[in-house]
């Protein structure tokens, strides 16, 4: 089975298991990073560093992580009324311990991939695709501004964001361009991310001085700027 079936079930339940341990403990969700998923456990990467998880996740890196086993996760009880915590959530590919998945929020700025561009673009393309079909996005917008339609994928495909009504919705989405914004629509993108609720996340192809960079490479991989170790495309 896929990891778009297999994995991204497992990815939504896990974190609806951490948002209802969260609940039940009183306790807000963790400021989140990254997400690995492996063979035997899912590793949260924490943004600020906690040592008080919610019952069936354990500490490691002095607070920077949580884990839990799949096991202890599959068994465990979701409450349906609490949504996923982390709608923007990404996948990047993969590292020696899994599968990594990044979460857009935490850039607090615009996110841009670099390197090669067609594999570039190939890349923000996939990340489109995927969130519009991820469990743990529901309820957000997904827009493509200036790709060749995507038919087959649901969300918006725009040439350009300045005269259209993607941005009305209130639970917010993530933008996608294949190249920087231009005009108009750099005056957009700023007001997006200067919301103070995050609503917006926003990716670019070849944007100068983003706050989170991506480089893709030639070879299919991609420095995450995040970890030492590089990330090997799986579109």
């Amino acid at each position: 089975m896929s990891y778009e079936r297999s994995g991204a079930w497992t990815v939504d339940y896990a974190l609806r298991v951490l948002a209802t341990g969260c609940a039940v403990s009183r306790r807000p969700v963790p400021e989140v990073g990254a997400l690995v998923l492996g063979p035997e456990s899912v590793l949260l990467r924490l943004t600020t560093p906690e040592e008080a998880p919610p019952p069936g996740w354990t500490v490691e890196d002095d607070g920077r992580a949580w884990r839990s086993s799949l096991a202890w996760v599959r068994g465990a009880e979701v409450d349906e009324r609490i949504p996923a915590p982390y709608p923007m959530l990404v996948s990047v590919g993969v590292i020696d311990s899994g599968r990594l998945l990044l979460n857009l929020v935490a850039a607090e700025g615009l996110v841009g991939v670099e390197g090669d561009p067609e594999l570039a673009r190939n890349l923000v393309r996939a990340w489109a695709r995927r969130l519009a079909a991820s469990p743990w996005a529901a309820g957000i917008r997904v827009v493509r501004v200036g790709f060749p339609p995507d038919n087959d994928a649901a969300g918006w495909d725009v040439a350009r964001l300045a005269g259209t009504p993607v941005l009305d919705n209130p639970a917010g989405g993530v933008v996608f361009f294949a190249d920087p914004p231009l005009g108009y629509d750099v005056h957009l993108v700023n007001q997006l991310l200067g919301d103070p609720a995050r609503r917006w996340s926003v990716v670019a192809v070849g944007v100068p001085d983003p706050t989170w960079r991506f480089v893709v490479g030639v070879d299919g991989t991609v420095d995450t700027g995040l970890l030492a170790e590089p990330v090997h495309m799986r579109l």
